[in-house]
């Protein structure tokens, strides 16, 4: 008798064990806030990625077009190359780290940061330039290019809104100093953020400009 209750208590024991570190896999264990801040950092990034890509492959066939008569337009769209793909970049490392592993795309373009759509699609924003060259082509892009740049500015004004609101829930003030729970990934993401919205308005402007 003694020798079978040991064995029960023994399997409760690894019952616990094995709920709580499936608590902890799966974030159930995660404060409110941190969960919050998590999927709004989540969605922004699923949706940012597809939308750089965009851009730089636009731009990679921009840049590589000699039938440009205006130089400084493929050298913008070099700028944009650089400067999305490198951004590219720090968005995954910062899902692979932070959010689960690996980015796989699941959000389609038609989802902004209100959730209004999930076909789980990605839908272009820029035109199909397959039979375009040249100057015809230069047009279509920066015409489409500055509305693409639009969308990105306003995704990330949403982000900053978002999680400056997220955090304002979650702070608290000790002593009269207010201290404000963060995290890597959402810290690291909101620079992004903040470097979309600055980099692109002044590339709008050089866009209108040429």
């Amino acid at each position: 008798m003694k020798k079978l209750t040991i064995t029960i208590t023994l399997l409760i024991l690894i019952a616990v064990g094995f709920t709580i570190y499936k608590s902890y896999s799966d974030g159930s264990f995660m404060k409110k806030d941190e969960k919050d801040t998590a999927i709004i950092v989540k969605k922004f990034i699923n949706m940012m990625i597809p939308h750089h890509q965009e851009a730089v492959t636009s731009s990679m066939k921009v840049m590589n077009d000699l039938e440009i008569s205006e130089p400084k337009l493929r050298i913008f769209a070099a700028n944009v190359v650089d400067i999305q793909s490198f951004e590219i970049s720090k968005m995954k490392n910062i899902h692979e780290q932070y959010l689960g592993g690996e980015y796989i795309p699941t959000m389609s373009m038609d989802m902004s940061m209100d959730g209004k759509n999930t076909d789980g699609h990605y839908k272009h924003m820029m035109s199909d330039t397959t039979n375009l060259k040249g100057d015809e082509l230069a047009k279509t892009y920066t015409k489409d290019m500055i509305k693409h740049h639009k969308k990105a500015i306003e995704e990330a004004k949403d982000f900053i809104k978002a999680i400056d609101k997220a955090k304002k829930s979650s702070s608290n003030t000790e002593n009269g100093l207010t201290i404000t729970n963060s995290h890597p990934a959402v810290d690291e993401t909101y620079q992004i953020a903040k470097d979309i919205i600055e980099s692109q308005t002044k590339e709008i402007e050089i866009l209108k400009a040429l």
